[in-house]
């Protein structure tokens, strides 16, 4: 299953693979989560790298870039 969600950061759209995820199980799992339960919890299937992207639509590069620049030398 693939989804695109917008980065919270820097509004950018970006596109993740969830491998082995069907639609049905993403949606039940959401459900859970936007109803309280934890995300991890909810998504237990998924990594963190995932499940970040779920809440914030924000990709582990991006979190790289904002967090590990890398330095011009």
């Amino acid at each position: 299953m693939t989804i695109t969600n917008k980065c919270v950061f820097n509004g950018k759209e970006y596109t993740m693979e969830f491998p082995n995820v069907t639609v049905e199980q993403f949606e039940a799992s959401f459900t859970r989560w936007i109803g309280g339960e934890v995300i991890q919890s909810a998504f237990s299937y998924l990594d963190a790298d995932q499940r970040e992207f779920v809440m914030t639509g924000t990709p582990p590069h991006v979190w790289d870039e904002m967090f590990f620049p890398v330095e011009n030398e």
